[in-house]
């Protein structure tokens, strides 16, 4: 007898709890593979292992007749699976005591518990009391007694904190995660020069990010090699990109200043129009959905923040003047009737982006 649309629908069902049955085996064997990676401190990641099961995955998708790109995309998906779980098992050979200031703190509080699952030891200094974490009242007792000490407070006052720090002589492994370096360089440069195991770090996504497991984490190298390196060690499972810490700002007033300014004055440009967000909602294309889900993300993040990124980066402004020229580039070529520099435009783009014509 011939299947109803409801017979395939229940075999299908069945398939896809075998699926999750066999992910969740995959997952508990990756699981039993981490202890042992833990036990012997080998690092979460290893590229060139990840890149053969991607390549493993594809060429058995061909046999049954699967893309190759949703072979890569259910690849990648189990493997971030796998290293997210091997992520949470603690080291105890690894384990720190560590000091967050400023752990009350939206990043500092993602960090405090970040380091937490890892295993670490955790004390907060802050301004307000934890809900979790033991206080330090005695920020040179603090210091005196951790291994790694984090700065989480505001841009504004982290050069402060740091040669605050540099005063007591640690030897602890001392880092911020400032979005803005050039207020902290001179501290940074000095506290490292003088011996101290200063790095600096910037963690490339906010405090609602679940995991670190292939979210971008700056590494900024301030004079001292080691503590890069013990730096490294503790944001394990981060696609980590290392620069001098003079390196840091000019990318980001593209990565960051830039980025912020096209959000704030696409949803600027929205509010001074005088129509409702409703109306033109109604009407929208893809991109403008696109461009609505990233630019209310921004209008819902720290002002304070923002503010600070874009007041305290010396490099915004030549990042702005390119977004204003640009901006009078596609009004002059669409007020003159310019069909060549408008499609030069778009073909720069592509090309910029990887893209052939």
């Amino acid at each position: 007898m011939r299947e109803s649309i409801d017979d395939v629908r229940k075999r299908i069902e069945k398939i896809d709890y075998e699926i999750l049955r066999m992910m969740a085996n995959r997952t508990a064997a990756a699981v039993e593979m981490g202890k042992m990676k833990a036990s012997e401190s080998i690092p979460l990641r290893a590229p060139a292992v990840e890149e053969r099961v991607v390549d493993r995955y594809i060429g058995r998708a061909k046999e049954f007749g699967m893309s190759a790109a949703s072979a890569r995309q259910i690849a990648r998906l189990l493997i971030r699976e796998s290293i997210e779980q091997q992520g949470h098992i603690p080291r105890p050979s690894l384990s720190k005591r560590m000091l967050i200031i400023g752990g009350n703190g939206k990043m500092g509080r993602w960090m405090a518990d970040f380091f937490e699952a890892r295993g670490h030891r955790i004390r907060v200094y802050d301004i307000s009391d934890s809900d979790k974490f033991p206080m330090e009242r005695d920020l040179e007792r603090g210091v005196r007694d951790a291994e790694v000490v984090v700065i989480a407070t505001p841009i504004s006052v982290t050069a402060g904190v740091l040669e605050r720090i540099a005063e007591l002589r640690t030897e602890a492994l001392v880092f911020d995660i400032a979005s803005i370096k050039s207020p902290l360089q001179a501290a940074l440069r000095r506290g490292a020069s003088e011996g101290l195991l200063m790095c600096s770090l910037h963690p490339m996504f906010g405090p609602d990010t679940y995991s670190i497991i292939d979210r971008n984490v700056v590494l900024c190298n301030c004079g001292s090699s080691e503590a890069v390196d013990k730096a490294r060690e503790l944001v394990d499972g981060a696609n980590i990109m290392e620069m001098d810490v003079e390196e840091h700002d000019p990318i980001m007033a593209y990565v960051l200043g830039l980025g912020h300014a096209v959000n704030i004055a696409f949803f600027e440009s929205l509010r001074a129009s005088g129509r409702s967000f409703e109306e033109l909602n109604k009407a929208a294309s893809t991109t403008f959905q696109r461009q609505v889900e990233t630019s209310s993300d921004v209008a819902s993040e720290n002002a304070q923040l923002y503010y600070e990124i874009q007041n305290m980066n010396p490099y915004n402004a030549e990042a702005l003047a390119y977004l204003q020229k640009a901006l009078e580039d596609i009004r002059a070529a669409g007020d003159n009737g310019d069909r060549e520099a408008f499609e030069r435009m778009m073909t720069d783009g592509r090309e910029y982006f990887g893209g052939s014509e």
